[in-house]
């Protein structure tokens, strides 16, 4: 079974549960990595927080996953952030959900990256529309893919984890662009 990228939810969440339950998933067997976006909230003193109060990433298999949640006392904040399908009788299917490794690869690359060019985007039925996928070829975000967008009239690339939180980059000139004509990795 692969690792992959897991989003769990954090129930009655704050800033400092979630810099603990950082802490104790760095040290945990099962997780190869944990990941949460920072927000710069104070220029003149750098302070940064969890841009998601509520979310943290776990790269883990599923089985990795479920063990992790069922250690008793230690992590029963955490849930599982579901994700709805329709089987072949068209009846919901809920699954947990997971994020692909080259759409988590390219988030952490561009809020690492951040600047004045990235913009956190609000409206998830927005930002998860289907459009065309792009890859950017030039520039700070070279090798990042997304979909393009128009935002306030100017083109930018919207990097979503689906559902969760999406990212844009903004003022990207139509000439760095690449269309991208397959899916997103969905190992």
């Amino acid at each position: 079974m692969p690792s992959r990228w897991y989003p769990l939810r954090i129930c009655h969440s704050s800033i400092k549960r979630q810099s603990e339950l950082n802490e104790a998933l760095q040290n945990e067997p099962l997780v190869e990595r944990t990941y949460v976006p920072m927000n710069l909230v104070d220029v003149d003193d750098m302070t940064y927080v969890p841009a998601l109060v509520n979310y943290i990433f776990v790269r883990t298999t599923l089985e990795g996953l479920k063990n992790l949640k069922a250690e008793k006392g230690k992590y029963e904040h955490l849930r599982y952030v579901m994700n709805r399908n329709l089987n072949e009788d068209f009846l919901p299917v809920s699954e947990i959900a997971y994020v692909p490794d080259k759409q988590m690869e390219d988030f952490i690359r561009v809020t690492e990256l951040a600047n004045e060019q990235v913009i956190q985007l609000q409206n998830m039925a927005f930002a998860c529309k289907p459009g065309q996928r792009v890859r950017i070829r030039k520039g700070l975000f070279e090798g990042v893919e997304g979909v393009i967008k128009s935002l306030k009239k100017h083109i930018c690339v919207v990097v979503p984890v689906t559902g969760i939180m999406a990212l844009a980059i903004t003022n990207v000139p139509r000439k760095f662009l690449e269309k991208c004509e397959e899916a997103p990795d969905a190992s």
